[in-house]
């Protein structure tokens, strides 16, 4: 039965009445002999029919007639209860198999079994290489787009997204080259291609191919599915590499890269100096401390008495829940199959914005017009507890999250929560690690500030670079906190 509401099987008894293209499979079923049968139990003499095609077509003929009441529980009482196995089955069974080669493969890289790795790698080229083509979603029949993850296709591509990594470890540029390139053209809307043409454009350089690897970088950065961070990656190596006499032009978004990102440098005395440790200090209050909250207590004392947490974006997520959780939560086809679910399964996905646009829009609306503070309380009174795809109840207060609606101001709020709602999976991370507030009058008035916290060599990574950027576009006060060791001529 479970497999009958899953869709996985249809299941016809003498009580059902099949359709015509129902019928004709179940007749398909019986031989000759049985057919023959069937038709001398019926009231009228059909037994001058011999040949098989002939019976087919007399019994299918007295069935989408009507002339015979009786006759599906005839060919029932022959063939019994007959099962009709969906093609999704055959689509079930190869998910299984590609889920027990991650296995294989999870295990081959924790015991370091090199040789099983590659055989799991190719397993997993060659399952993908001979794998049908991708369904047109756009097809009334075709799953929704955002079932790809529950597919074997997905899977593999995750395997031999491993896979690329042990070449590039081992210096097989050209093995990893060959299956960079199987991904990019099998998986069309993959949630990783910038990664891997970022990967394939760096391992051509390796092999010395320059014009390749630039073109490749130039592919990525007009590609639609690759975004934030990757895109920037992308952009930063075709210039790079594109420069003369490769390429004499300079291209549209040479200037967009080079935009100046506020700095704030500070100096922290630092308890340990061993490469490749994460940073301790000592804090203004003489305890030990890391960058980033050496950073918060000079931002709350010399740096103009701000309050603020070290959240990356964890806060930008719970206040995103909390105000978008009646959009999260709408009743939309195909998204929810468990009342378990912290989201629904298009979260992450383009779908997400496409199927609740006017809602969304709506949302966006009332917290432009200065209702978001309202919205949080009547959000976090109504569901408190529980769970929420992003919303952590522990970590961020109320208190907290009410001042940094406040301080960011409902235009600049609803203008971020629309780049979340579209394309959550690649902004959700990479956002800087400081979140700071303070209130400017008793009547409630407040401002916010964010800050990326580096330590000494360290670097800002394309991501975060991406989500300055955005800030700065949407008019934050962001900016990067660069912290030095103490000089030692002190």
């Amino acid at each position: 039965m479970e497999l009958k509401l899953a869709g996985y099987i249809d299941m016809f008894s003498g009580t059902d009445v099949p359709f015509e293209h129902d019928m004709k499979e179940i007749l398909n079923v019986l031989s000759v002999p049985e057919m023959k049968e069937i038709l001398k139990e019926l009231p009228k003499d059909n037994t001058n029919c011999t040949r098989r095609h002939e019976l087919l077509s007399t019994l299918l003929s007295m069935h989408n007639n009507g002339t015979c009441t009786v006759l599906p529980k005839r060919i029932f009482k022959w063939t019994g209860t007959c099962i009709r196995v969906s093609n999704m089955a055959d689509e079930l069974l190869w998910l299984v198999q590609a889920i027990r080669v991650a296995q294989f493969m999870d295990e081959s890289l924790d015991n370091d079994n090199m040789e099983l790795v590659s055989r799991c790698t190719d397993l997993s080229e060659n399952r993908l290489c001979t794998s049908l083509k991708e369904e047109d979603s756009s097809l009334a029949d075709s799953p929704p787009s955002f079932y790809s993850c529950f597919s074997s296709t997905w899977i593999y591509s995750k395997i031999l997204t491993l896979g690329v990594s042990v070449y590039e470890r081992e210096r097989r540029y050209a093995d990893a080259i060959r299956t960079l390139k199987i991904l990019l053209s099998k998986v069309a809307s993959g949630r990783r291609r910038g990664y891997w043409t970022l990967r394939l454009s760096i391992d051509l350089e390796h092999m010395g191919r320059p014009n390749e690897s630039l073109s490749i970088a130039e592919g990525g950065v007009t590609d639609p599915w690759i975004r934030a961070g990757s895109k920037i990656a992308l952009q930063k190596r075709a210039l790079r590499l594109g420069k003369p006499p490769r390429r004499w032009k300079v291209p549209s978004y040479a200037d967009s890269l080079k935009r100046n990102i506020k700095e704030v440098n500070i100096e922290g005395r630092p308890l340990n100096c061993e490469i490749g440790a994460k940073n301790v200090f000592y804090g203004y209050d003489g305890d030990r401390c890391g960058v980033e909250q050496l950073a918060l207590q000079y931002y709350a004392d010399e740096g103009g008495g701000w309050q603020g947490t070290h959240s990356e974006g964890g806060i930008w997520m719970t206040i995103f829940g909390l105000l978008m959780w009646d959009v999260i939560f709408s009743e939309v086809c195909d998204v929810f199959h468990s009342k378990f679910q912290t989201a629904p399964l298009d979260f992450e996905t383009d779908d997400f914005y496409k199927s609740r646009k006017d809602l969304i829009e709506a949302q966006l609306k009332r917290i432009q017009d200065g209702m978001a503070e309202e919205m949080l309380i009547s959000s976090w009174e109504l569901h408190q507890g529980t769970s929420c795809k992003g919303v952590n109840w522990d970590r961020h207060p109320m208190a907290d999250v009410r001042a940094v609606v406040a301080g960011v101001g409902g235009h600049r709020l609803a203008l971020l929560l629309r780049h979340l709602a579209l394309d959550y999976r690649s902004w959700s991370s990479g956002m800087p690690d400081l979140l700071l507030w303070h209130f400017l009058d008793e009547r409630g008035g407040a401002e916010a500030k964010l800050v990326e916290v580096k330590g000494p060599k360290d670097q800002l990574s394309e991501q975060q670079r991406a989500w300055i950027f955005v800030l700065m576009d949407f008019g934050f006060d962001v900016e990067v906190c660069k912290v030095s060791l103490v000089s030692k001529r002190r």
